[in-house]
Order: structure tokens, then C-alpha cells, then sequence
């Protein structure tokens, strides 16, 4: 195993605060938070989501982030460090993640293509159902994406993760606040924006919780082993606690923003992918300019998905530099180019292998599903009985208290929550999830 002392780790608190927001703010905080927010009512959904954020995502990412600062390893060693017979929790979220990376990086290689589409002005009627199903121009995107992922991941814990932090998290923030501005500079936008926060609690329902719990838990990257191996590269004298509040706050500004900015195009009412790559697109056709407009919102979500493949790479490349003691150049490639392999699969399930199905789904569907209904929630109910319950009383205040930031009178609440909140929010976020996949068989 590595030595802590020359594992590297990040400069400072601002380098922490970067890399981890990056880790967060991924491509859900851009297509999914606006249209549940606008399924659910606007402000009312938002006020819900800030409580479950306080109750649920905010522990359980300074659960994930001490459990590495305790521990300085890898996700498998870091927790049967803390416990021993428990490192098969650090392997799952390494399964996890890395079966993440295999449709995460596909749709990281669209970013790119409709960034440089959008600037030719390439972009047309039908365009995203014909690029996403052809054979060679979706892969090659992929793989540049996945590249520019792991030169990053080749520098190191400072020389490529935090000096890429530093230069991307501002570019990503100028760029969704350059977006922002120019739609509330439209009276449109304005009026569109106000519902954002104007509360309409006629549309709050079960449902809006369950939205709720499940942004709130998914949104800040937690199981996949990827909080932990930065919270492992936390300075001694981090605060731990503070630093999870500055991610949280980022990564919610980030996801309110994007509401804006949808809610001012019009389309709050698109899902997902279709947001992004179709509907966007026609509104940018239709505005001053639209190409430039239209190659900065690209260029948002690339910086977005480059912010949060980083994350995923790290955490699966050391576990190989400090498990197995490979170099970190080796350990890189590996993890390279089995994301590629598996990319590759996910991709072309959308176009010349989309007859290759499981349980009706394709290899990509199958990936985001498998991972979101199932991996994901078990690892985050066993990452909150683990810190909660598992690991030692004593040794858990110590960290928080001693070295996370969290006074003496606020520990007891926080390890309420990681000890009977957090499993039973979580555990309702499973629940309904498989229930939704049985529905749909």
C-alpha cells in the first residue's frame, strides 16, 4: 500500500472545495433539477429540497468525506481500515462507479460535438437522433472526452486534479452566470424565471418528496467511493463540516441557476437528455447570436461532466496505485481503457447493437439503471449505517469534533441523522425505485 505520507493530497481548502464541488455538479444539476422543479412547483419543490439537502445530503457527504480524512486510502482500505471485513463497501462503490463511467463518458462526448456543432451552426431538425445512433462520431467524442480525463488524472492529486479544478470551476461558474444574466435581461426570461421561486404547493405531492429525497441524495455523488478519495486528500486541519457546506451550496446555486436559465428558454417541461441536446438547440436557433449562446450552455455541460468523470477516474485509479502498488501512469491507463471498452458498449447499444437488450433495456439503459435504482441507493443506506453504526462512537466524534469542524453540541444531531434519518430517506429512494423498474418490466 501507498505510504500517506507520499500519497499527495490538495493545497488548501479552496483546491478541496473546487475538486469536490466538481465532483457534484455534474449533468443532473443541468437537465434533471429544472424540470422537477418545474413538475413540482417551483418554489415549493425548491423549499422541500433545501431541507432534504440539510437531512440528507449534507451528512451523508461528511459521512463519506471523514471516512476518508480518517483513513487516507482508497475506498476499499479506508473503510476496513475503520472496521475490518468491511472494504467489500469501498469495492461495491468502485464496481459502481466505474459501471458509471461506461454510458457517463457517452454523454460527456456529446458535449463536445454539439459544443463545435453549435459554434458551425451544424446543429438541425433530427440532428441528436442521427448523431447519437451512428457508429464513429459518437465514439470519437467519447473517447477524446475520456482522454482529456485521464491526462488530468496523469498529474496527480495538485498537478492535474486541483490545477484543473482551479482553472474549470471558475470558467463553469462565469459561464452559467454569463447565461443567466442574458436571460433575465429579457423580459421574457424574467417573468419565465419567477417561477423558479414563486411557490405552487396545489402540485406537492408524494411524489415531490420522493423527487426531493432522490435529487438531494444523487446530486452530490455519494456511494461511488468519489467524496471519499478527496476527503482523503483533505490537508490536516481541513474542516471537514465547513468544506461539505461550501459543496452543498455551490452545487445547489449551481442547480437553482440552471432552473433560471431553462425556465427562461421555455422548456422546463423536457426530461433529460431531450432538454439538453434537442430542445435547447431549438431555442438558441431562435435567439441573437444563438450559436454563441448555444456554444457557452455546451461548454457549461462539458465543464460539468469533465468536473465529475475526474472524480470517478481518481477514485478507481487508487485504488490500483495503493492496492495493488502500480504506478499512478499505469494505473491511469487501465482504468482508461476499460472505461473506453465499456463505452464503447454503451454507445453503440444506441445504434448498431440496440437489438442487444436486457430485461427490454439496452446496454446504456441497462447501465443508468442498474446503477441508479440499485447500486447507488444500497451504497448510500450502508455508507450511513456504516458511519453511524459501525464505526467506533468514539473514534466517529473524534473526527468530526477534533478535526471536522462540528462543535461538541451540534454532533449528537448529526449523528441522529447518519444513524436513523439518512438510512430511512434512502431506503425510500430504493424502495420506489425498484418499484418504478417492476412497473416497467
Amino acid at each position: 500500500m501507498a505510504s500517506v505520507d507520499n500519497r499527495g493530497g490538495f493545497g488548501g481548502k479552496i483546491a478541496a472545495i473546487l475538486a469536490a464541488a466538481g465532483s457534484a455538479i455534474g449533468l443532473g444539476n443541468i437537465w434533471r433539477f429544472p424540470y422537477i422543479t418545474n413538475e413540482n412547483g417551483g418554489g415549493a419543490f425548491i423549499l422541500i429540497y433545501l431541507a432534504c439537502i440539510i437531512l440528507l445530503g449534507l451528512p451523508l457527504l461528511i459521512a463519506e468525506f471523514s471516512v476518508g480524512h480518517n483513513s487516507k486510502c482508497n475506498p476499499v482500505d479506508a473503510y476496513s481500515k475503520i472496521r475490518k471485513g468491511w472494504g467489500w463497501l469501498g469495492a461495491m462503490g468502485l464496481v459502481s462507479v466505474f459501471l458509471i463511467m461506461g454510458y457517463y463518458f457517452v454523454i460527456s462526448g456529446w458535449t463536445l460535438d454539439y459544443a463545435i456543432s453549435s459554434a458551425t451552426n451544424a446543429i438541425s431538425d433530427g440532428y441528436f437522433q442521427e448523431f447519437t445512433t451512428s457508429t464513429w462520431s459518437p465514439l470519437i467524442y467519447t473517447y477524446i472526452f475520456v482522454l482529456l480525463t485521464h491526462f488530468i488524472i496523469i498529474g496527480g492529486v495538485q498537478g492535474g486534479i486541483e490545477k484543473a479544478s482551479k482553472l474549470m470551476m471558475p470558467l463553469l461558474f462565469a459561464i452559467i452566470i454569463a447565461l443567466a444574466v442574458y436571460s433575465l435581461w429579457q423580459p421574457e426570461g424574467r417573468a419565465a424565471a419567477s417561477g423558479v421561486f414563486t411557490p405552487d404547493f396545489s402540485k406537492v405531492s408524494g411524489q415531490t418528496f420522493l423527487d426531493a429525497i432522490g435529487q438531494a441524495f444523487f446530486t452530490l455523488s455519494i456511494g461511488m467511493g468519489a467524496m471519499l478519495i478527496y476527503g482523503s486528500y483533505f490537508k490536516k486541519g481541513t474542516k471537514i463540516a465547513g468544506t461539505a457546506i461550501s459543496v452543498v451550496a455551490l452545487d445547489t446555486l449551481v442547480a437553482i441557476t440552471a432552473a433560471i436559465i431553462i425556465f427562461s428558454a421555455g422548456v422546463e417541461d423536457v426530461q433529460g437528455s431531450e432538454l439538453a441536446f434537442v430542445a435547447m438547440p431549438k431555442v438558441f436557433s431562435t435567439m441573437p447570436a444563438g450559436e454563441v449562446w448555444a456554444t457557452l450552455f455546451f461548454l457549461l455541460l462539458g465543464l460539468a461532466a469533465l468536473s465529475s468523470t475526474i472524480s470517478m477516474h481518481e477514485a478507481v485509479t487508487s485504488y490500483f496505485v495503493e492496492k495493488r502498488n502500480m504506478s499512478r501512469k499505469k494505473a491511469a491507463w487501465l482504468v482508461t481503457f476499460g472505461a473506453m471498452a465499456l463505452a464503447t458498449t454503451a454507445s453503440l447499444s444506441l445504434g448498431m447493437w440496440s437489438d442487444v437488450t436486457i430485461l427490454g433495456m439496452n446496454i446504456f439503459d441497462t447501465l443508468d439503471t442498474f446503477t441508479g435504482k440499485f447500486m447507488l441507493p444500497i451504497l448510500g443506506i450502508m455508507t450511513a449505517i456504516f458511519v453511524g453504526w459501525i464505526w467506533k462512537k468514539e473514534d466517529m466524534k473524534a473526527e468530526l469534533t477534533a478535526e471536522g469542524g462540528i462543535d461538541k453540541a451540534t454532533y449528537p444531531f448529526v449523528r441522529f441523522l447518519l444513524k436513523w434519518v439518512c438510512p430511512v430517506l434512502v431506503s425510500i429512494v430504493f424502495v420506489f425505485g425498484v418499484i418504478d423498474f417492476i412497473d416497467k418490466l
